[in-house]
């Protein structure tokens, strides 16, 4: 390209992105923007070059609720328009309940569960799981109760121990569980868990999530 040619396909992509006034926005620092703005060109630089699978890795981090809300549904708009895949690493359980189809759990390295949202969130089968979504604060609870915390530390992961690597912090752990580590079995349609007792708790969900 030119460097006409370049401006111009920047304004584009600024324009496509959200940002509005785009010919001032093109000569603008970085300090001259908002968090949200520049985030919203860092979305720009990402889809600059029609890729096919964009790797987001806490795409909300340090912006308000409101910025949040918005960039996401950026995000999701542009994948449907672009037909790009799109993956989110993040801590936020809101962000994966609203824009995620597929969902994997991860700990220490592993993949601990994978399933649709729905499974996740209505039919959890690892105590991983179980624990993130106990421990996520609550609207509707009453006043004066407290989370249900993970207990515990992540193991080591240059000397992760024998079993499965979250037995020490598991409320559901058996013998097994300290000395074989389960494979990632299927649990249903498109849904797997690596857990010994993962039928087990086919019935346990942390409240007010079914």
């Amino acid at each position: 390209m030119t460097k006409k040619q370049a401006m111009t396909r920047a304004g584009e992509l600024l324009g496509l992105v959200g940002i509005p006034d785009v010919k001032q926005r093109l000569t603008s620092y970085p300090h001259q923007l908002s968090g949200g703005m520049r985030q919203r060109v860092m979305i720009a630089m990402a889809i600059s070059c029609d890729p096919k699978l964009i790797i987001a890795d806490e795409p909300t981090t340090a912006l308000d609720v409101t910025i949040q809300a918005q960039i996401l549904e950026l995000m999701q708009r542009l994948s449907e328009e672009l037909g790009t895949a799109m993956i989110i690493i993040t801590h936020n359980l809101g962000v994966v309940a609203r824009y995620a189809t597929k969902v994997v759990v991860m700990y220490a390295g592993r993949v601990v569960e994978s399933g649709t949202s729905h499974d996740i969130y209505e039919n959890p089968r690892h105590p991983y799981t179980l624990g993130l979504l106990s421990s996520v604060p609550r609207v509707d609870a009453k006043i004066g109760s407290r989370l249900d915390p993970i207990h515990g530390l992540p193991p080591d992961l240059i000397d992760l121990p024998p079993g499965c690597s979250f037995a020490p912090r598991c409320r559901f752990m058996i013998d097994k569980c300290l000395e074989e580590t389960p494979d990632l079995t299927s649990v249903g349609d498109l849904h797997e868990s690596r857990c010994w007792r993962a039928e087990d708790l086919a019935d346990v969900a942390p409240a007010g999530t079914r």
